[in-house]
């Protein structure tokens, strides 16, 4: 997959349907980084446009440097990338950390935001969060990577998916322990999204914004969703039925449906022909 150097620091992404002519759009992926979480976006997405996805910084194929991570650094990742490929302006669908990502775009490249979905998020750690993260922190950095994904799943799904989905769910567990980046690197990546707060700039945002959670979200409350569409000037909040932190996942269907809706309600205007 292609590279592209960001802050100095190696950024692997890929494109799907290079050749698509509508506007891009990235799929950018939580705090686990890494592009295989939007499988059930990938085909959907696609469509009639080209699909951009990257590893975050410190995850997946990218590097992995020591103290290099904010968010304000990972967005700039995104730009790198839309550098790299000339991508002049793009949707965005940012899920939780990557929804923190969407924000951070909104506000440091306006002019490259055709549309930004944020999906799952907050606008700033509160002390609800901070708790939460931190304990997960130190389940990972005192009991290792196994405790730390075993605890994960059940925390990030809704109870019903959880149970229902088991098998796959304890099958794909596996297949990420088989591949996790160092711990510190991840308690590096935890402090950067505590400190995440933009609270106080999301007014400056004038892209359109969908703001979207399922309702039983019990690591990023729909109340934080209430917060960002309350603060960000014209956005849109929906809120969906059960899904737990990984709804788009457990509602691919109903996600990618609104989404998508959304992005082509804020597609570019076309001139209007000339007659006579």
């Amino acid at each position: 997959m292609p590279v592209v150097r960001s802050g100095g620091v190696d950024i692997d992404y890929e494109v799907v349907n290079p050749g698509g002519k509508g506007v891009p759009v990235f799929l950018i992926s939580g705090l686990n980084g890494v592009r295989v979480s939007w499988g059930l976006q990938r085909e959907a997405f696609s469509q009639g446009r080209p699909l951009v996805l990257h590893d975050h910084r410190g995850t997946g194929k990218s590097a992995k440097p020591r103290g290099a991570y904010s968010v304000r650094l990972m967005a700039g990742d995104v730009a790198a990338v839309m550098d790299a490929l000339k991508i002049p302006k793009a949707h965005f669908v940012g899920s939780s950390t990557g929804g923190a990502i969407n924000q951070v775009l909104c506000i440091d490249h306006p002019n490259r935001v055709q549309s930004a979905s944020i999906v799952s998020s907050w606008p700033r750690g509160d002390a609800y969060f901070k708790r939460q993260f931190a304990m997960r922190k130190r389940v990972l950095l005192e009991m290792g990577w196994e405790a730390y994904t075993r605890l994960s799943a059940v925390t990030l799904n809704s109870p019903r998916f959880f149970t229902e989905h088991f098998a796959e769910i304890e099958k794909k567990e596996n297949e990420n322990l088989a591949g996790t980046p160092p711990a510190e690197i991840m308690a590096e990546r935890i402090d950067c999204i505590m400190a995440h707060d933009e609270w106080d700039r999301l007014g400056e945002v004038r892209a359109p914004v969908l703001v979207l959670v399922a309702r039983d979200d019990a690591t990023t409350p729909p109340y934080y969703s209430e917060q960002l569409a309350r603060l960000i000037p014209g956005a849109e909040l929906r809120v969906l039925g059960d899904g737990g932190h990984f709804v788009y996942v457990a509602r691919a269907a109903e996600f990618n449906a609104a989404v998508l809706d959304f992005m082509r309600r804020h597609e570019p205007r076309m001139p209007a022909s000339g007659g006579s």
